[in-house]
């Protein structure tokens, strides 16, 4: 069986089983999903925890899921697997053991699986067992999300706080988590004054805007930039960053030496977006970048540069229409 967690939150319960197999996005989900099981097994269970990499010991996983403790009604095995796919060996394992009444077993994956249609051993135990996926949460569902952290937390809200905290943290679950939890510890009197302060003195970076590229997250990479134009960033500095991004991008897709420099944990991202465009369309964009920087040095019409600036983000972070959009907004560089 498979659930999602969208359906956990429209009342559909989690049944009993053996084991199971928790992955998806985003990852504090996939701990909430953990939670959840953890519940439904009670208060009275061993548990064993083992982190899943290559130097892992099958030996003791195995006298952990083939023994149960004397001094607890139930025992649970939490396997951590730290790559995107389960090892041979354990997954050889786990499709023939015989699981004893007592003890469950519980996966959780803190990467997305590799190839999640043709992975067998997903299919087994989706089949044998009970499979949880978590997805980035939106619409109605993100709603009965946050409904139900205020009231864990004991939060008295109204529709005005549910827009407000999904505006302030562009509908991420994980910052609005952080946020509630906080709310949770300072008990304001008045929660949508707290969170309209919180609106107010809320700071982005450049590094922010970057980041909501990456994700191609139009709308926020929007939004920071026009806080960073309130903020009087600097325009040369703006077209400085704009243009690296776009360099990146060529020089990733025309595998163009030297290669730009970018950190291990943001490399998937990167390949990701640059597979989505062009090589004309990101050497457009830096022609564009050249003519910007001529009328930043003769130091006018900034209304005009920012728009322009406006219009790159847009195209960075309109995949894998771009082409059409080029050609609605005339980019004819």
């Amino acid at each position: 069986m498979k659930i999602t967690y969208s359906q956990i939150l429209n009342s559909k319960s989690v049944p009993k089983s053996c084991l199971y197999l928790i992955y998806g996005d985003p990852y504090h989900l996939v701990n909430e999903m953990e939670s959840i099981i953890k519940k439904n097994l009670g208060f009275e269970v061993n548990y064993s925890t083992h982190y899943i990499d290559n130097d892992f010991s099958l030996e003791e996983i195995r006298n952990d899921c083939e023994s149960t403790s004397l001094f607890a009604i139930n025992d649970a095995v939490i396997l951590n697997i730290l790559s995107s796919s389960i090892p041979k060996r354990l997954s050889d394992y786990l499709q023939n053991l015989k699981l004893s009444n007592g003890i469950t077993i519980i996966l959780k994956f803190t990467k997305l699986i590799n190839s999640v249609k043709k992975n067998k051993f997903l299919d087994f135990v989706e089949k044998e067992y009970v499979v949880l996926e978590t997805r980035p949460l939106n619409g109605n569902n993100l709603d009965l999300w946050i409904k139900s952290k205020f009231n864990s937390a004991g939060i008295d809200y109204d529709n005005k706080s549910l827009e407000l905290i999904k505006e302030i943290h562009d509908g991420n679950t994980s910052s609005m988590s952080q946020e509630i939890y906080k709310m949770s510890i300072l008990k304001p009197a008045k929660v949508d004054e707290y969170l309209s302060s919180v609106q107010m003195t809320s700071k982005y970076s450049e590094f922010d805007l970057i980041d909501s590229i990456l994700s191609q997250n139009q709308k926020r990479s929007l939004k920071i930039l026009r806080h960073l134009k309130d903020s009087n960033v600097s325009e040369v500095f703006m077209l400085y960053l704009l243009q690296n991004e776009v360099r990146k991008l060529l020089y990733l897709r025309q595998n163009i030496s030297p290669k730009p420099y970018i950190p291990n944990f943001k490399q998937n991202q990167y390949n990701t977006v640059m597979s989505l465009f062009e090589p004309s369309s990101l050497e457009r964009l830096i022609r564009r970048c050249f003519v910007l920087d001529k009328y930043i040095k003769s130091n006018s019409e900034m209304e005009y540069i920012w728009d322009n600036f406006e219009e790159i983000v847009v195209m960075l972070t309109s995949s894998p229409h771009h082409d059409m959009i080029e050609r609605r907004l005339g980019y004819e560089y």
